[in-house]
């Protein structure tokens, strides 16, 4: 059942005990009053009949001549006008009709002759005993009221009439239940429409309420609702009426939900660069969960089993890698025995070639001692552990000579400073001497041209120190764009960049990503002398952040393509054949790559590629940023 439901139920519940509880008190209250008027009107009754009876008899015995002196004599002449006197009974009768529950009065001598009543009896009769109506009023109320309710009975109230100690006639008042109903049944018909009609009001105050105090209830469920299916967005402030306890727990739900997107985000990003690290290596990884099913696998893993990557999620480790097979025995042996297993050698059974021999490792992440929550193999081909080697063996000799040709390009820039300077000692000794300058103003040429090389290749081979900052592609292709605007409006060229977000970020150098982009804008400029629109594009994809510079140039020669990015390699007059070479070196730096695409006649594009970095990212939004040229119209 529902908090509403609930709630509803508990309040129908206590109201409905509530009004039992008055109905039943009332109704006691009632029938208590009524029970006790009723016998104090037959009281009363009796009374007044035996004033009447005596003030009768006292006239009519006073006209008796001789009057009686034995009490018998009396008792004979007041029996004789009870029975005579007409009169009496129509007197009883208009007491009857004015003594509410009464239904009859009767006088009767010592043996219990009815004498005279209200309904003209036949003188003589006896009387019936009936049940004393002040005793029946001491019984139970509950008792009284049932037999009131469910049955016909009648009481008496009896006065006994003598003298000198001796009975000799009873007044007899004679009560029904049927009238003690007919004055309660009213006030029970009341008490019982009152109690349905407080019913149906706890009803529909139950609902009200419960509407108007589950509101908050409700507004959280569907906050709750939301973070559950990643709608992290913060919901309406709450209600100035809204109470201090549901509007801390609504903050707290923010709090909450702030930090859940967050954690979400990082799973997100750790789990996109654990893919992007698994797409990258060599090896086949496949990680198991404590119940050895498959979570994540690597590239390589499609070709080693046999099967897409798709379905390779969530399947059992024994299908995998069955124990029958050898990689499949090294794995169990592991996962029996809790040792890891290190380049154990295999054969696949899914490779094609079936000649491939494969390096096993197998490791148990574990969480607490004696237990593990996952299963990491790795499978290598020892072919590939020894290419790497030998890359290695390579990168190391390369260091080293490159160490060795920085120290031969310092020792050939100190003799061609020497050279320089005797050089113009030389020039000033033979002034005058007009073919002697011009020959030596070639060899000082040549020399600051040596020396230019030279400069330009120890910066090559000098080591460079990254200042590794979270950088936005974006911005920094904006102040690109600005820095080449004046060369870019004198040459007649409209510079447009078109960015796919309003932020792109990378991990780099932003000085030396700065320099690199503007060696390529700067080529694509001087690749359009008649003018013309240079495009620079940003955007992401399968987590990279891709940079285009696009230019309406005359296009790169088929033969030149391959040589582009070589130091000093130029196809303008004026080059220096520096720029690019440093782009791609930039660009290797930073673990990205750089390409192009070229028509002759029509242009170059060329494309730079870096690692993005997800969590830096924000909401894509195109944000189409121009330059104006300085000619209208281009």
């Amino acid at each position: 059942m529902s908090l509403k439901n609930r709630l509803r139920f508990a309040i129908v519940t206590l109201v409905t005990l509530m009004v039992f509880a008055q109905s039943v008190v009332s109704l006691r209250i009632s029938a208590e009053g009524s029970f006790r008027h009723a016998v104090g009107r037959a009281k009363s009754a009796a009374d007044q009949v035996r004033n009447l009876l005596l003030q009768r008899v006292n006239e009519q015995t006073a006209r008796v001549d001789p009057p009686p002196e034995s009490l018998d004599d009396r008792r004979r002449i007041w029996e004789t006008i009870l029975v005579e006197d007409a009169a009496l009974p129509r007197l009883l009768e208009s007491t009857v009709a004015s003594s509410m529950p009464v239904v009859e009065i009767l006088v009767c001598d010592e043996a219990g002759r009815i004498l005279t009543g209200s309904r003209s009896p036949t003188s003589r009769l006896t009387y019936a005993s009936l049940p004393d109506f002040a005793d029946w009023n001491s019984r139970p109320l509950w008792d009284r009221l049932f037999e009131v309710m469910l049955r016909r009975k009648d009481y008496s109230t009896v006065i006994r009439l003598g003298t000198e100690g001796r009975t000799m006639f009873t007044i007899r008042v004679i009560s029904s239940s049927v009238l003690l109903r007919n004055e309660i049944l009213p006030q029970v018909r009341g008490l019982a429409i009152l109690s349905v009609l407080s019913l149906l009001a706890s009803m529909l105050l139950s609902v009200l309420f419960s509407k108007v105090l589950l509101r908050a209830v409700d507004r959280i469920g569907e906050r709750i609702d939301r973070i559950s299916t990643g709608k992290f967005a913060v919901g309406p402030a709450t209600g100035a009426r809204e109470s201090r306890e549901f509007a801390a727990v609504q903050s707290k739900l923010d709090i909450l939900s702030q930090q859940f997107r967050g954690a979400k985000e990082d799973v997100v990003q750790l789990r996109g660069n654990i893919e992007r690290l698994l797409d990258r290596l060599e090896e086949a990884v496949l990680l198991f969960d404590s119940e050895h099913r498959l979570i994540v696998a690597s590239r390589p893993a499609e070709r080693l089993l046999g099967r897409p990557l798709a379905e390779l999620a969530g399947q059992p480790l024994e299908e995998l890698l069955p124990p029958s097979t050898s990689v499949g025995a090294a794995v169990h042996r592991c996962l029996r025995s809790g040792e890891p297993v290190r380049d154990h050698l295999a054969l696949p059974e899914h490779d094609g070639s079936g000649a491939v021999r494969l390096l096993v490792n197998v490791d148990l992440l574990r969480s607490v001692p004696g237990g593990h929550f996952g299963t990491l193999v790795t499978l290598q081909d020892p072919e590939s552990r020894r290419q790497l080697r030998s890359q290695l063996d390579v990168s190391t000799r390369l260091t080293a000579i490159s160490r060795l040709t920085g120290g031969i390009a310092h020792e050939i820039k100190n003799p061609l400073n020497a050279m320089a300077l005797h050089l113009e000692i030389l020039k000033s000794k033979l002034t005058g001497t007009s073919e002697v300058e011009s020959e030596i103003d070639v060899i000082r040429r040549e020399i600051a041209r040596l020396d230019r090389v030279v400069k330009t290749f120890l910066d090559f081979t000098r080591p460079v120190d990254l200042k590794m900052r979270e950088v936005d592609l974006v911005a920094l292709l904006a102040e690109v764009a600005r820095l080449v605007n004046p060369d870019a409006q004198r040459s007649q060229v409209q510079v447009q960049l078109d960015a796919g977000r309003e932020k792109a970020y990378v991990r780099g150098d932003s000085d030396l990503l700065q320099q690199a982009f503007l060696n390529v804008v700067v080529n694509g400029i001087e690749a359009m002398p008649q003018g013309g629109r240079l495009r620079i594009g940003v955007a992401t994809e399968a987590g990279e952040a891709v940079v285009t510079v696009a230019d309406e140039g005359v296009g790169i020669a088929p033969h030149l393509r391959e040589k582009i990015f070589n130091l000093y390699f130029t196809t303008k007059q004026k080059g220096s054949g520096i720029g690019l070479a440093m782009t791609f070196r930039v660009v290797q730096l930073h673990n990205a790559t750089v390409d192009f695409t070229s028509e002759l006649g029509k242009g170059t594009c060329f494309l730079l590629r870096f690692p993005a970095v997800e969590a830096a990212q924000h909401p894509a939004g195109p944000v189409p940023v121009t330059v104006p040229a300085s000619v209208p119209g281009s």
